[in-house]
């Protein structure tokens, strides 16, 4: 099982690098580069998770392996970002789980710091038809 640990600790090989503790609860995202991120999140969060879990601050959450590439490209981005969160990829025999970490501080706004790499719900018809199920 390979662990591969972002921010806080992060590996590089053997060595594992110290990185600030202290970033600000904020993404350094311009507005230009933000809606371009948060689709891609988006995208491969519709097509690869299968489970998910969040835990007051923690989110875990469960991607099938072919998306291992992938959530590399989006750690590494998320990490220069958002200094603030801690990434933790880990491949399974059949999947690649991915945990996120906010601060303590974030309390109930971690929810809100989640949100592209949770399901997006789709809401049912006024007719009670599931969407796409009748025009």
């Amino acid at each position: 099982m390979l662990d591969v640990r972002f921010n806080l600790l992060w590996a590089v090989g053997a060595t594992a690098m110290q990185v600030a503790a202290d970033a600000p609860i904020a993404c350094t995202l311009s507005s230009a580069e933000l809606p371009g991120r948060l689709a891609w999140i988006r995208q491969v969060t519709a097509q690869s998770l299968t489970a998910h879990r969040l835990e007051e601050t923690t989110l875990h959450l469960t991607y099938a392996r072919e998306a291992r590439i992938e959530l590399e490209r989006i750690v590494d981005g998320e990490r220069r970002c958002c200094g603030f969160l801690r990434f933790y990829l880990r491949d399974t025999p059949v999947s690649v789980e991915l945990t996120i970490e906010a601060p303590a501080e974030a309390g109930a706004d971690a929810r809100w710091l989640f949100d592209q790499f949770l399901p997006q719900l789709v809401a049912a018809k006024a007719c009670g038809c599931s969407p796409g199920a009748c025009g």
